[in-house]
């Protein structure tokens, strides 16, 4: 069996990024010379047992710098002794080429417009392992000899917190803000802070530290950006608009669908008492200051004086008052036509 007695790791010969390289053979003698190059850490282990740690340098391995190692091996009085003891190589040095992405798309309301949109982020982050210790006891596991692992065990790693962090992050960072997707890219710097902020506390945990973390975009995929850029020009138009093209929109799924024209009514109706609530423009139709009052059989404004539709004829009745807001409460209701609030 082969007696190491210089140990050293000089990188990838590809100029390749790595971060861990494990030593090709556990059997040292005392009096090996340890060459650790700037960038690096030389961690010892024995039995699964993290032992010594020496920084940049060159060292001969003695019972005085091998304090803990000395404890459990019975090391003979002078001379060569022979020892086993795994050695792994940590690279210290920042990688920055790290990305990231969300793995599927996420669905957020625009802040501004109500829209629903499925949207996806990515971009790049450095790291830095700042506790070799840490780091290895708490992330990699088993490794051949002679074997070299990359970044990608960290994307593997922490890919799904990145992935939950940003999801819960952009959404409450957008709705306290009030930003729409279409402002979205003037505030992907700051953004980036507050993603790194939330996850940074987890990567020191195993002895990582974040260097940079950049999102580089936010967005729905282009067919849902183009039908929110259309709906938004359409709200800004006006909502009575906006409306009429949202019950065209639904007239061709009726047509399509075959449904009934009772059923086509009820629906139409609700697509216009909804819509005007989403938008944010609600008028208070039935509030005595307004005058007016919604149909419930065909959704036609009214005079508040009206016992019958002008436009199908059908009877208003109070019934009682909205214990919500003290607004009129008509027969048939079963939303407040004022608040909103189920009936």
């Amino acid at each position: 069996m082969t007696i190491i007695d210089r140990i050293k790791y000089d990188g990838t010969s590809n100029g390749l990024q790595w971060l861990i390289y494990k030593f090709p053979s556990e059997q040292f003698v005392l009096g090996s010379q340890l060459i650790v190059n700037q960038g690096q850490e030389a961690l010892f282990i024995k039995g699964g047992e993290i032992l010594d740690l020496f920084g940049p340098g060159t060292y001969t391995l003695t019972t005085l710098n091998l304090p803990i190692l000395n404890k459990l091996v019975n090391f003979a009085f002078g001379g060569k002794t022979p020892f086993t003891a795994e050695i792994y190589f940590i690279n210290t040095t920042v990688n920055l080429d790290m990305k990231w992405g969300t793995t599927t798309p996420i669905p957020i309301e625009d802040a501004k417009y109500g829209l629903i949109l499925n949207v996806s982020a990515r971009g790049q982050y450095g790291i830095n392992i700042i506790d070799s210790r840490l780091f290895v006891s708490r992330i990699i596991g088993a490794v051949q000899k002679g074997t070299i692992t990359n970044q990608l065990v960290i994307l593997r790693y922490f890919n799904g917190l990145i992935n939950a962090k940003i999801k819960s992050t952009t959404a409450e960072y957008m709705i306290r803000k009030r930003i729409s997707f279409l402002e979205i890219s003037q505030y992907l710097s700051e953004l980036s802070d507050v993603f790194k902020e939330a996850i940074n506390d987890e990567f020191v945990r195993f002895g990582i530290e974040i260097v940079n973390f950049y999102c580089e975009a936010i967005a729905p995929k282009k067919e849902e950006y183009e039908k929110f850029r259309n709906d938004k020009e359409k709200i800004a138009i006006g909502k009575d608009f906006y409306i009429e093209d949202r019950t065209f929109d639904l007239l061709e799924k009726i047509v399509e669908n075959h449904m009934s024209i009772d059923s086509a009514n009820t629906s139409i109706n609700v697509v216009r008492q909804m819509e005007n609530i989403l938008l944010g423009k609600t008028q208070n139709v039935n509030n005595k200051n307004n005058k007016q009052v919604i149909c419930q059989k065909c959704g036609a404004m009214n005079r508040l004086e009206m016992k019958f539709c002008e436009r199908c004829g059908n009877e208003f009745v109070v019934n009682s008052i909205c214990k919500h807001c003290g607004t009129y409460i008509y027969s048939g209701m079963k939303f407040c036509g004022n608040c909103g609030q189920k009936l």
